[in-house]
């Protein structure tokens, strides 16, 4: 009785070898090629963000907090712009991760995928950066932060009131942006006949694509920010608490575009930044593709 043949394993021993050098690989292609485009888009943006919040903590303060002109700003901007750039270029990264994870789990949703990727990361990160700024805004005037009850008061006041609507102003507005940029890149490529350079259409884009979803995302936006103030009220609003005292408040056609001006503007650089540093280039260098290799 003829004996059988050996199993080949050659082919599966192979392809282990092929996926642990793609893996062992990683860290420096992501570092040369990933890295920088993140730091390029991190830094203005925290720069941005942090200039830009130092106003409102100051309208917020009540008359503690004297006015604050540029240099005073950019003072603060200095003193807080390390960990700020830290926590938004972790934020990235981890959005980049997501974002590809979930294209690769359900490529039928492509188009979401981008702003939920985005709202999930950003609603945390977005909530300390915010309190971070607040918080060095008092101390460069020597005065006594009005939030003292420590980590848990901060999740209970900053990211849990209207966080449905914190995510969908966050995913909605930049994730949106990120999605609508490209095609008007596109567009402006095609009406330029190409003649225009790459980074300077994605960024027209991206400042394009992210105050039109800025804009269309003021809703949420004014129902988060009333949650938040019914928070710091001692209220415990809800997702719909916080809609109907909105309405009450403004209604339905203020609600629609009050406070627009500063944050569109803010959304818009975001977006352009992101747009133009191309954060989604190169998405064989995920974590989730060179594991599936």
């Amino acid at each position: 009785m003829a004996s059988k043949a050996p199993v080949e394993c050659e082919p599966i021993a192979g392809m282990a070898a092929v996926s642990g050098s793609a893996l062992a690989g990683w860290p420096l292609a992501w570092a040369t090629a990933i890295c920088p485009r993140l730091v390029g888009a991190s830094f203005p943006i925290q720069v941005v963000t942090v200039e830009r919040t130092v106003p409102q903590a100051v309208n917020l303060s009540k008359g503690v907090l004297p006015f604050t002109d540029l240099s005073a700003r950019m003072a603060i901007v200095r003193k807080s712009i390390v960990p700020q750039f830290s926590i938004k270029f972790a934020q990235l990264a981890m959005f980049r991760e997501l974002k590809f994870s979930l294209d690769a789990l359900s490529p039928s949703t492509a188009m979401v995928n981008t702003p939920i990727a985005w709202g999930i990361t950003n609603v945390p990160a977005q909530s300390a950066i915010y309190a971070m700024a607040i918080g060095q805004t008092y101390k460069h005037y020597n005065v006594p932060t009005p939030d003292k009850g420590g980590l848990a008061e901060f999740v209970r006041l900053k990211i849990m009131p209207g966080i449905w609507w914190t995510f969908l102003r966050e995913g909605f507005a930049t994730g949106g942006g990120m999605v609508v940029g490209p095609m008007i890149k596109d567009r402006l490529d095609e009406i330029s006949n190409h003649s225009l350079p790459s980074w300077s259409t994605r960024f027209l884009g991206g400042l394009t694509g992210g105050y039109a979803c800025a804009f269309a995302t003021m809703l949420p936006h004014n129902c988060a920010l009333t949650a938040a103030r019914m928070a710091a009220q001692g209220e415990k609003p809800t997702t719909l608490s916080c809609f109907r005292t909105l309405m009450h408040d403004q209604g339905l056609t203020r609600a629609l575009y009050v406070n627009f001006p500063q944050r569109c503007a803010v959304i818009a650089t975001v977006v352009a930044c992101l747009s133009a540093a191309n954060v989604n280039a190169q998405p064989e260098l995920s974590l989730v593709s060179v594991l599936r290799s």
